[in-house]
């Protein structure tokens, strides 16, 4: 059989009770706080995270861009130096045309064929040099007269297939590297 409760034992049945609610009650705010101060910080968190991926992208930004402005700078150093390179190259072959001019004199004047071979050899070797800097001598006779690659120091008289073709080439012409190096000196038929 069930036995009767007093009411003191009830009393002291409620204030048990009570007393388990107050303390999950107790229990369950300091819980809900600490969820309060976690879903504050996740939300700092959060925040400081997007921050960070802004901050993140644009040092990606700003490091692409001075990735390419290297890129250029070496292109346009690289392109500096090659044409530095070629001027001073230029120089020393415009100097170097003189002496060739001079050899093909002297071919057309000496008639001893040693000294003749010994001159060709020398052309030779000049030819050689030249062409390893890319100079090369271009063809003006018999063909058109082109003020882009002659320069004409006379016309004269000439059969009528030849009219403003060079009859004459006085002092041959080079290129280096498809630009002109010195134009040829030439006389034009008229």
């Amino acid at each position: 059989m069930a036995k009767k409760m007093s009411e003191k034992e009830i009393a002291q049945e409620q204030e048990s009770e009570d007393q388990m609610i107050r303390m999950f009650k107790d229990d369950f705010d300091a819980m809900q706080q600490e969820a309060d101060k976690l879903a504050e910080d996740n939300a700092a968190l959060v925040a400081e995270n997007e921050k960070l991926k802004t901050l993140a992208g644009e040092m990606t930004g700003q490091a692409q861009r001075l990735q390419a402005e290297f890129d250029n700078y070496r292109k346009r150093t690289n392109e500096t130096n090659k044409r530095v390179r070629i001027d001073g190259s230029v120089d020393v072959l415009e100097k170097m045309l003189p002496v060739l001019d001079a050899i093909e004199q002297a071919r057309l004047m000496i008639k001893d064929e040693s000294t003749l071979s010994g001159i060709a050899i020398i052309q030779r070797q000049l030819d050689s040099l030249l062409e390893n800097f890319d100079v090369k001598m271009f063809d003006s006779l018999g063909f058109d007269f082109d003020p882009n690659l002659h320069n004409a120091i006379m016309e004269e008289d000439a059969p009528q297939e030849s009219k403003g073709k060079v009859v004459r080439v006085y002092q041959q012409g080079y290129t280096i590297g498809g630009k002109i190096l010195r134009h040829a000196v030439v006389i034009v038929g008229k």
